[in-house]
């Protein structure tokens, strides 16, 4: 089905980018593009995170990436911190501590912070080894839960804000 950009939402009174809509698995689905364009090779994905408002928690930008080559996969996890598997955010660290590193480099952290897994039990680096600043800190802790957790079983109501837009897809039964 192709949706026209000059078309608008009249659930959400929101225009449509350009693409093919993509049906998610189900209205909470953080993780499948709403739009699509293109096919094979050149099939591009819709970020739906960042073309979000600020306001929402997104970049208020559309954020086109490629589908065959992983850079969506990538993208929404490690970006954004959304399972591929599950469409749900991964779940945080259960605890945290800090930890003093043996002999570090000149150019390295000397106490690294750590996250313990829910899953595994494991305390986690949730930071890099380097002392730089770095765009997206959970990256580190998204990394061991993209290999460590399977699909999240969580509630969607522990998850999302109960705006105004969860109260519109909930009362659809999503």
């Amino acid at each position: 089905m192709l949706i026209s950009s000059s078309l608008s939402c009249s659930l959400f009174t929101v225009k449509f980018p350009s693409g093919t809509y993509n049906v998610p698995r189900n209205a909470f689905d953080l993780y499948t593009p709403r739009m699509v364009k293109g096919k094979g090779k050149d099939k591009v994905g819709l970020c739906p995170i960042c073309i979000e408002s600020v306001k929402r928690g997104g970049e208020g930008k559309k954020v086109w990436l490629s589908m065959k080559f992983s850079a969506y996969n990538y993208h929404l996890q490690y970006r954004h911190g959304i399972s591929a598997s599950s469409g749900q955010p991964y779940l945080p660290p259960i605890a945290f501590r800090i930890t003093v590193r043996r002999f570090p480099q000149k150019t390295e952290k000397a106490v690294i912070k750590e996250g313990k897994c829910h899953q595994c039990k494991k305390w986690v680096a949730v930071e890099g080894v380097k002392d730089v600043e770095v765009k997206v800190k959970e990256m580190f802790w998204w990394k061991h839960a993209a290999s460590c957790h399977g699909p999240s079983n969580q509630d969607v109501r522990t998850i999302f804000e109960q705006d105004e837009y969860f109260q519109k897809l909930e009362g659809f039964g999503a």
